[in-house]
């Protein structure tokens, strides 16, 4: 390992002061038998700026403020051939980042995220409770801490221009795992008695970001459960509104109005939150593309209705479980329509504004 770049994006309300920083850099040094150690402050650094013991720094500022955007800042300014990430926001001993970089170095992963290590006899509880909630996260987002404020990459392997423009979310390892076709790796680490992840609050940009990572870590399978939930919704609008239509006009009608108003408001929330990456071009297009899909499927649908049980005994006996067939075949086709013919992404473009960077040195 020829250099380490230390990247410590900060924020107004979250900041390291220089000893803090210096006993990070020197621990990183000694670890890495005295090899040179970059150190980036990214993002609010006024409060970081200092001496560090005659080191200079670098200090990255985006124009697009922001933790993610400081720390994609602070990535693409970094030199190193490894760069640990280290958040002010969690607290971590300085023989922590020699654990994490053993830990990357054992493994040909991209990416070491830093995991508590064993809890000290004395606190099952809590240990139980720990273990069971990083399974849970591990099973969904495959790290056991994805509120952890410290990992190292490896820079031959990644690159912070790759990364989508979105700046949205402050959840620095949700940015990380979004990043497609990256390995990563789960390490243990001391930590402070009484450290925790800051889990609230979870904002709105907070869960896109979530959306982005099981995007990326579960493909097709994570829009169609998207997909489906966008059509429960969709179902009772239009059971709500056939019910209050009715009070103002025929029954056709009210059924017209309604089917319409579900058709609109399930494709505004696909095209918002499902394919939310593929909003370009037409909305014309879409709408009317969307529509002949769902009406495809409509008419598999009923078509399936009416055919299994007259030519098949088992649904002539069980009428119930033809149309279940059929509805799971319509939402096959309208998904598969809305996926790979409505809602078609188009390539990731870097962002012309608000991705210019700042880099001086200290």
């Amino acid at each position: 390992m020829k250099r380490i770049s230390l990247v410590i994006p900060s924020s107004a309300d979250h900041s390291f002061n220089s000893e803090d920083i210096e006993a990070y850099r020197s621990a990183l040094k000694e670890h890495a038998g005295q090899t040179p150690v970059e150190v980036v402050l990214a993002g609010a650094v006024e409060p970081m700026q200092g001496a560090l013991d005659g080191s200079p720094a670098v200090c990255a500022s985006p124009e697009v403020q922001g933790r993610v955007s400081s720390l994609r800042a602070g990535l693409r300014a970094a030199s190193g051939d490894c760069l640990v990430v280290l958040d002010p926001e969690r607290r971590y001993p300085p023989e922590a980042l020699g654990q994490l970089l053993d830990g990357l170095n054992s493994t040909g992963a991209d990416l070491a995220i830093a995991v508590p290590g064993p809890t000290p006899a004395g606190t099952s509880l809590l240990s139980l409770r720990r273990s069971v909630l990083g399974l849970c996260t591990r099973l969904v987002l495959g790290t056991s801490d994805a509120f952890s404020g410290l990992v190292a990459i490896r820079s031959g392997n990644t690159s912070a221009n790759a990364l989508p423009p979105s700046t949205y979310g402050t959840r620095l390892v949700f940015d990380l795992l979004a990043r497609p076709d990256e390995s990563h790796v789960d390490v243990p680490v001391s930590t402070w008695p009484g450290d925790r992840a800051r889990l609230w609050p979870f904002r709105l940009d907070d869960v896109r970001q979530l959306k982005r990572v099981l995007d990326s870590r579960f493909g097709t399978f994570s829009r169609l459960a998207q997909f489906c939930m966008v059509g429960a919704s969709g179902m009772v609008v239009d059971l709500t509104l056939y019910a209050l239509f009715q009070l103002a006009w025929p029954l056709a009608t009210a059924g017209a109005l309604s089917i319409f108003c579900a058709l609109v408001w399930n494709f505004t929330l696909n095209r918002r939150l499902t394919f939310n990456d593929a909003r370009t071009g037409s909305i014309l297009r879409q709408f009317l593309t969307y529509a002949l899909g769902n009406a495809l499927g409509i008419a598999v649908s009923l078509f399936l209705r009416l055919y299994l049980p007259n030519h098949i005994g088992f649904f002539g006996r069980h009428r119930l479980a033809a149309a279940v067939v059929g509805i799971v075949v319509a939402t096959g086709i309208s998904f598969s329509m809305s996926r790979w013919v409505v809602f078609i992404r188009r390539p990731d473009a870097m962002p012309t504004s608000g991705a210019k960077l700042t880099v001086d040195t200290i």
